[in-house]
């Protein structure tokens, strides 16, 4: 029989993933989302480029009933950069959907309505479509590209192209650049947990399975700040996400009770109070820095001891050291 705790928290799998993916995108420092875009759509932005991540809602009248409704697109990020405006729209999705494109197509033309441009007497409008690209968190039949053709009177057409990204097809070392991305990476297992015929022992291998999974994505987080792809504070965010999305999917298997305790650890191992810690002991440090070389300057300028230790409240003896 299956040993299955009491769950705490019910979500929708889809919304669960629609709701992190967001909030990753706009808690994640700045950085990090340029990053996660250059990966994604093969650009090379600074990573101190200006980023907005724009409203994604706009109203919509019904043909047929006369009705105004939402649309909501997934995510839609404008970025600043070398005097040009770049918007892209991401759509993140675990199933695989015959109208997919269609619907980027149509979430397209809404966010480029926005920065419409018109001509004084109306005749002619100008808009901009914001580049796009979908995110299949799960597994998806899909291939690399999603594609409508649209056909203009005298067979003109256009063809409208959406690049398809699966997470789950790359290792997880392969996002060391798009950090942002790795906590979906445990819905590696979630369709075989899922089956009918998984039983206990099956359930005790895919929670060691998920475990390496774990332990490879804190290697990849460490590795991703050292290199500055993400901030300390990226990093408590997505062990944050990563435990909670855990605890939704599986923590009602005890099974997994092992798994779900060593994302707390990792969680609490890089609290936001030692985080404050290391940045207040990096700002004592920088403004030591600063003291010493107004003291140094004002030595060189032949200012008095007293004044110097008056005016930066380094001793004699330290004054006398530089």
């Amino acid at each position: 029989m299956s040993k299955k705790k009491e769950k705490t928290e019910e979500q929708n799998p889809a919304q669960l993933f629609d709701n992190s993916i967001k909030f990753i995108m706009t808690e994640a420092s700045k950085p990090a989302v340029v990053h996660l875009l250059n990966g994604l759509y093969k650009k090379s932005y600074p990573p101190d480029t200006v980023v907005k991540i724009e409203p994604n809602e706009s109203i919509k009248k019904h043909p047929k009933s006369g009705n105004l409704g939402k649309i909501v697109s997934d995510i839609v990020v404008t970025l600043f950069c070398e005097g040009r405006k770049d918007t892209y729209l991401i759509e993140a999705q675990i199933d695989d959907d015959m109208e997919m494109s269609l619907r980027i197509f149509n979430y397209s033309v809404q966010v480029a309505l926005k920065g419409k441009v018109v001509s004084d007497d109306g005749s002619y409008m100008r808009i901009e479509m914001p580049e796009p690209a979908i995110v299949y968190l799960e597994t998806s039949k899909t291939k690399d590209f999603l594609t409508i053709e649209v056909i203009f009177p005298g067979e003109r057409s256009v063809v409208y192209k959406v690049p398809a990204f699966k997470v789950l097809e790359h290792k997880v070392s392969e996002f060391e650049s798009m950090a942002l991305l790795l906590p979906f990476y445990i819905l590696k297992i979630r369709k075989e947990l899922e089956k009918k015929s998984t039983d206990s022992e099956k359930r005790e291998k895919l929670a060691e399975e998920l475990a390496g999974y774990v332990n490879e994505i804190a290697e990849v987080l460490h590795k991703s700040r050292e290199n500055c792809y993400i901030t300390d504070k990226d990093v408590v965010m997505l062990k944050d996400r990563l435990s909670n999305m855990h605890s939704v999917l599986y923590g009602g298997y005890e099974e997994f009770t092992e798994v779900d305790m060593t994302l707390k650890q990792m969680h609490e191992s890089s609290s936001l109070r030692t985080i404050e810690r290391a940045e207040a002991k990096a700002e004592i440090k920088a403004e030591k820095r600063t003291t010493s070389k107004i003291a140094k300057a004002m030595k060189a300028s032949g200012e008095a001891i007293s004044k110097i230790m008056s005016y930066t409240g380094l001793s004699r003896r330290e004054i006398a050291a530089l």
